[in-house]
């Protein structure tokens, strides 16, 4: 019997407490139509527009078989699959393995037979799509900073246990490949947050689309910590960045009003203003009430557990769902196992995808070769996991802190200096996301590597600054720090 799934009616939840997040390419572009349906005629669409001062480039051409360019529902399933990517630690290969049920769990919708054929049309469709960006997609890694071109399908390969041609079912296993540019974006942390419970409880899909599209708008990568309170454009952009095929600007309002009551009445929106006629009409989103407007990750300090998954390049949010779900001990332990295992050879393509699946590992598969066992039995685990640390002597605390200090002090010691410089930098960026800057961070990292910083000692700086709520001006010193000091 399928479930039936009760959506919450619950508000935003404050930035303050978002720890999801989406890629900021694909929803800023609106690559997915926001349509629940189109006709069968519309497999194509290019889009120019202008990008910081030059002109940029879409297109999207997909075939009718897979029922035209990807629209409504895809957009669910592509923005579940962003979000177990991060969790699965974003490996360089850029899958996601998963099962039908689960993905069409993650997306927000009832395990049913429709839902499976939903799912397997969406996936053939974004499989097939081909989309060619021009100066327009945006790349940041340790290299380059700036507008390139890209042509990708959203998924380049899946595997799956069902065999091609027949129905999805609840245990059905999924490998699905990401676009190289879609998997290297997430890596690189191009992102902005996302309140993802509140949008899988949004009953239109239309209104989950356009969430997510304005959701995006209010982020600037330049300013990260003070999201819009409002945001206004053309109804013909709009119509344009949304993959309407409405051109008339009054029918334009007259599709989106539902959507738009949806999000007044649970508070994402607080009124949608609709002025002017023809070519000057235009939409003005206010924004509700988001709480606290600075991220947690701005002003929660960072244990020096979490700061060792971090420094191993472990998704923020999912080192602190790691944590969450396993407790300090198990984590701990696990981390020393994966340790272990670097030292002694352990050969890994990528060590946080890695280092993930050995704190999740229930299974004893991971042996600790400077025991010759297996590191931690699940029993021993799930009983240090459920041990309250509160609980112990302030003392005992205490000692087990200066000791974990210690140990995470000699590790990073014991590195050479550009791989200290690259964990520094890497913790950094997740602390201080884009506040910074590229060009600051890399000098910061050119200066730890040639031994003139202590990448420790900044760190600390750092996570002090966090608890004590002054962390854009420790970014203000380190810029100085940076234009001034560094060699």
């Amino acid at each position: 019997m399928a479930k039936k799934l009760v959506k919450s009616k619950a508000a935003p939840r404050p930035i303050g407490e978002l720890t999801q997040f989406d890629e900021t390419n694909l929803t800023r572009l609106g690559l997915i139509s926001i349509q629940e349906r189109i006709p069968e005629s519309y497999t194509t669409w290019v889009n120019t527009f202008d990008v910081n001062g030059h002109d940029g480039e879409l297109s999207c051409f997909s075939p009718s078989e897979v029922g035209g360019v990807p629209h409504g529902l895809d957009g669910d399933f592509v923005t579940a699959l962003n979000a177990m990517y991060l969790e699965q630690g974003a490996p360089n290969d850029g899958y996601v393995h998963t099962t039908a049920y689960n993905l069409i769990q993650r997306a927000g919708f009832e395990d049913s037979g429709q839902n499976y054929d939903r799912l397997q049309v969406a996936l053939k469709r974004l499989r097939a799509a081909q989309f060619k960006i021009a100066q327009a997609w945006r790349r940041r890694d340790e290299g380059a900073t700036g507008w390139v071109s890209v042509e990708f399908s959203y998924i380049s390969q899946i595997r799956q246990s069902t065999p091609e041609g027949r129905s999805l079912t609840q245990g059905t296993t999924l490998s699905i490949q990401l676009a190289d540019p879609v998997a290297e974006s997430i890596r690189n942390r191009y992102m902005h947050p996302l309140d993802l419970e509140f949008l899988t409880t949004l009953k239109r899909p239309l209104a989950r689309a356009l969430y997510r599209l304005l959701n995006s708008r209010r982020y600037n990568e330049h300013d990260p910590l003070h999201p819009a309170l409002e945001f206004s454009v053309l109804v013909s952009d709009w119509a344009r960045d949304c993959k309407l095929t409405e051109t008339i600007p009054a029918r334009i309002k007259r599709n989106l009003n539902e959507a738009h009551d949806e999000l007044i009445t649970r508070g994402f929106l607080t009124e949608v203003i609709f002025e002017g006629r023809g070519k000057a009409a235009r939409f003005t989103y206010r924004f509700g009430d988001a709480g606290n407007p600075e991220p947690a990750v701005e002003v929660m300090p960072d244990s020096p557990l979490l700061q060792a998954l971090l420094g191993y390049q472990v998704a923020r949010n999912v080192a602190l769902k790691l944590v969450k779900d396993h407790g300090e001990a198990h984590v701990t332990t696990r981390l020393e196992l994966f340790e272990a295992l670097l030292r002694h050879g352990y050969q890994a393509r990528n060590r946080s995808a890695l280092l993930v699946d050995v704190i999740k590992d229930q299974d004893g598969k991971y042996l600790n070769p400077e025991a010759g066992r297996a590191a931690v039995e699940p029993e021993v685990s799930v009983v240090a996991a459920a041990r309250p640390v509160r609980k112990l002597p302030k003392a005992e605390q205490a000692a087990m802190t200066e000791d974990e200090d210690a140990r995470v002090e000699a590790a990073y010691r014991a590195l050479p200096k550009a791989e200290q410089a690259a964990q520094v930098v890497s913790a950094l960026k997740m602390l201080l996301r884009q506040s910074a800057g590229e060009g600051v961070l890399a000098r910061v990292q050119s200066a730890i590597a040639a031994g003139h910083v202590d990448g420790r000692d900044l760190l600390r700086q750092a996570s002090r600054a966090a608890s004590e709520l002054t962390l854009q001006s420790f970014v203000e010193d380190l810029r100085q720090l940076a234009g001034r000091d560094l060699p």
